[in-house]
């Protein structure tokens, strides 16, 4: 039974995802500038959003503009950014060079901390502060283009 429900969910993800081009090199490694990346704009239905997934969020930046952010804070969680060094809860994440966004930050029921995988080029939770789940539209799941790029980021 679960392999029939999943064909259906499959190619509805598939039909309504959003293409985004990556402009920048906030994300990288994960995604480079120039790829075409789907967007699951169903992925949060089914259940919230997890540290570690590549999301689509509006309403952070000037004009409408989306940004593509890896979340590494979720409700309940206390990040903190300490001489470079990023914690989460007390356990060690990722480290910049960049002393930019100092601060500690506790996550409310409905905030979300959103990092580039590039700290020391993003622009993000660390300046622009925590993000509500409103804000994130969708959840990254396949690089599909260039085609010699083509992979998935989250199994659907």
């Amino acid at each position: 039974m679960r392999g029939m429900l999943g064909l259906p969910y499959k190619l509805a993800v598939f039909v309504t995802s959003i293409r985004v081009t990556v402009t920048g090199c906030s994300m990288y490694p994960t995604l480079v500038s120039g790829e075409d990346v789907l967007f699951n704009r169903m992925a949060y239905i089914r259940r919230s959003p997890k540290r570690g997934d590549v999301v689509l969020a509006r309403g952070l930046l000037e004009g409408r503009r989306a940004v593509i952010k890896r979340i590494a804070g979720v409700p309940g969680d206390t990040v903190k950014l300490n001489e470079g060094v990023l914690t989460v809860n007390d356990t060690p994440i990722q480290e910049s060079s960049s002393q930019e966004g100092e601060g500690v930050w506790t996550l409310k029921q409905d905030e979300f901390f959103l990092l580039g995988d590039s700290m020391d080029t993003s622009t993000d939770s660390r300046s622009l502060g925590p993000v509500s789940q409103k804000a994130i539209k969708a959840r990254a799941w396949l690089v599909c283009w260039p085609l010699s790029q083509w992979r998935h980021l989250h199994e659907e």
